[in-house]
């Protein structure tokens, strides 16, 4: 399979970024909604909060995952030769990556993007099931808070 190929496959897995953004942007709201009903335990308190905070972990890796979708997307779009410098370069004159650093190949720039994509779909699984908690305690115990 050539490089070109392999880059533009790579950049149509990491679109599929954007799904976990919107449902974990969906669970950060019923997080914000549940933290307005009281009453609540201090414990489905703090499952709220870990839900949000695992929600901006997964922003956080969402912003990440989309940078490096639009890199090779911009990549695929302008380049003939299939070798990873220009990205390299590109990354240099704009200071988004730290002097000095060594240039990677394509399999460990792959291995790289999934590890952000496997990152951010851990933080979504992490923001749903403490959701999930504290709704469970929140109507399993109504009168605990």
């Amino acid at each position: 399979m050539s490089p070109m190929l392999q880059v533009r496959i790579m950049a149509a897995l990491l679109r599929q970024g954007r799904v976990p953004a919107v449902v974990s942007t969906l669970l950060g709201a019923t997080a914000l909604a549940l933290l307005c009903l009281p009453p609540m335990t201090l414990l489905s308190t703090l499952l709220v909060a870990l839900s949000l905070l695992a929600g901006a972990m997964q922003a956080y890796y969402a912003v990440r995952v989309g940078f490096d979708r639009a890199l090779l997307e911009a990549f695929a779009a302008t380049q003939e030769d299939d070798a990873p410098a220009p990205i390299d370069a590109a990354l240099d004159a704009l200071s988004l990556r730290p002097a000095g650093t060594v240039s990677r190949d394509w399999p460990a720039r792959w291995r790289g993007m999934r590890a952000l994509l496997r990152g951010q779909l851990l933080a979504l699984t992490v923001q749903a099931i403490t959701l999930m908690l504290a709704l469970w305690l929140r109507w399993s115990y109504p009168d605990a808070g």
